[in-house]
Formats: structure tokens, sequence, C-alpha cells
């Protein structure tokens, strides 16, 4: 419903504002999952009811409000949850820094910018040369950034790459 209303809210904009720009979405395509055990919620009606606001989520106060909501009505927030709420947050900074995709695959992120226009060249160049060769430009693409997973490790590490991108903002150069 919330979603429908967002979208219903989006549509009455743009015919009224032709200057109207819509939010864009983000799309994560990650070998990082997360989602809600049955130990912690067991009704699957409140289950889908939690995955909507999750899903809805679109600003830091929102999802600071689901993780009160989680930890009132249903006590401790285990692992597999953090990292639902995790992949919530960094679809949240995507979208403050234009970033349309995050696709992992074979030990690498894609990350596609939407606006690269508003991408500050020099805070890029700065995060490329500070990565040490774990963030290199797509040669073919403009807009992408590929972040090579260290060698070392099985997974990437998406809470680090979630701090860095909301400590920093990297990209953003603050012209929206």
């Amino acid at each position: 419903f919330d979603l429908y209303l967002r979208l219903l809210e989006e549509a009455i904009q743009r015919l009224s504002d032709e200057n109207f720009v819509g939010e864009d979405e983000v799309l994560l395509d990650l070998e990082y999952t997360g989602f809600i055990p049955d130990s912690y919620i067991q009704n699957p009606q409140t289950k889908m009811e939690i995955y909507k606001k999750i899903a809805a989520v679109s600003k830091k106060e929102e999802l600071d409000a689901v993780y009160n909501e989680l930890d009132d009505r249903f006590g401790p927030i285990p692992d597999e949850v953090y990292s639902l709420l995790a992949l919530a947050e960094i679809r949240i900074i995507c979208k403050k820094i234009h970033i349309s995709t995050l696709k992992e695959t074979m030990g690498k992120v894609f990350v596609e910018f939407s606006k690269v226009s508003d991408i500050s060249m020099e805070k890029l160049m700065r995060l490329i040369t500070e990565s040490r060769g774990t963030v290199q430009p797509d040669p073919n693409k403009p807009n992408m950034l590929v972040l090579l997973r260290p060698s070392q490790t099985k997974l990437f590490d998406f809470t680090n790459w979630k701090n860095r991108l909301k400590g920093k903002e990297y990209f953003y150069s603050g012209k929206a």
C-alpha cells in the first residue's frame, strides 16, 4: 500500500510539475542476503508487514524507526535481520549518491552511477588512489566503477564499503 501511495504521489507530481525528476530506483544484485528467521517472527502476516516496511524505507530516519520497532516488538535483532537492514541502508546510501546498480559477480562489484554529472571527480580519483587497486574505473563504461574483492577474503565486505560510502560520501559532489 505504501508503494502504491508513493507511485501515485509521484505520478501526480509529474503531471503538475514539468521540472519534476522522479526518485531513482537502485538495483542490488549482491551475494549478500538477509532475512527474517521464523524464530524471530513466527506469524507470516507480521513477517510480511515487516518486509514491506523495510522495502519501503527511503530515509535513514525511517530505517532507524524500523530498527526501534523490531527491537521493541520482537526483542534483540538477530544477525540475519541486521543483514537485511544493512541492505536497506546500502540502498539509501546508493540513492543519495546516485548509484543506480550494485551488481556482484565472481569477486567483483560493479557500481553504476545514474547521474554522472553529480559525481565529484576529485573525490572519485581520491577513492581510486586510496584503494590501492581495489577500485578501478570500467574502461568500457564511464559511469561505472569496479570494486575488486581482496584475494584473501571469500565474501565482499559490504559493511566496510557501506561505512566508507556513508562516512566520506566519496562520489557525491553536492549539486543535487
